[in-house]
């Protein structure tokens, strides 16, 4: 029934989602659309789940050594995954984990795409949204982040909370300048 190198997840509320698991993290599952075998890495919440099956009947060693991934998305970094809720973590821990996470699965495409519009449709437009988009903190309670017992850290929150307003306020400024380049490109090529 399943193709070739095809997982499935059956959610809960009966939604099932066909890829290749990548990782099983404490809170989360990850995985990749078959479609995009390079594309993004997505995750459902593992409370949320009632059954995965593989594609290959994996083995208890197999399905032990999952988190410790060679993906180039799902690397360990300095807070193991497969650790229990009960571990004390440094200060140091948290911070770093808190902006890693957050390079990670903060994209931004919001400001980006939407600055990008304003410029190119009319420049001082475009550079107001930009600022007001940047000066804006995103509200980390509506991102998609790995570990939601991590979250409820103060530390890992606000290290998360940072590292996304900064790539926010860099995707502002980056919309703004992929629309005011198209914006002089069209003008270029218009009067050419």
């Amino acid at each position: 029934m399943l193709g070739h190198s095809q997982d499935l997840i059956v959610k809960k509320n009966g939604e099932e989602v066909v890829g290749k698991i990548v990782k099983v993290g404490e809170d989360t599952i990850h995985y990749r659309m078959v479609s995009e075998e390079k594309g993004p890495l997505r995750f459902v919440l593992r409370n949320d789940v009632s059954s995965m099956q593989f594609a290959t009947q994996p083995s208890q060693r197999q399905l032990n050594q999952l988190p410790q991934s060679n993906d180039e998305y799902a690397t360990a970094s300095a807070i193991p995954t497969g650790t229990g809720a009960s571990r004390n973590y440094t200060p140091e821990e948290l911070m770093y984990q808190g902006r890693h996470d957050a390079l990670m699965y903060y994209k931004g495409q919001g400001p980006l795409w939407g600055t990008a519009g304003a410029t190119f449709l009319l420049p001082p437009v475009g550079l107001v949204t930009g600022i007001v988009t940047a000066a804006v903190p995103p509200n980390v309670d509506n991102l998609f982040h790995p570990n939601y017992q991590l979250m409820k850290e103060p530390v890992y929150r606000e290290a998360f909370k940072k590292q996304a307003h900064k790539r926010k306020v860099g995707k502002a400024a980056t919309g703004f300048g992929i629309g005011f380049g198209s914006l002089i490109a069209l003008a270029l090529m218009l009067g050419a």
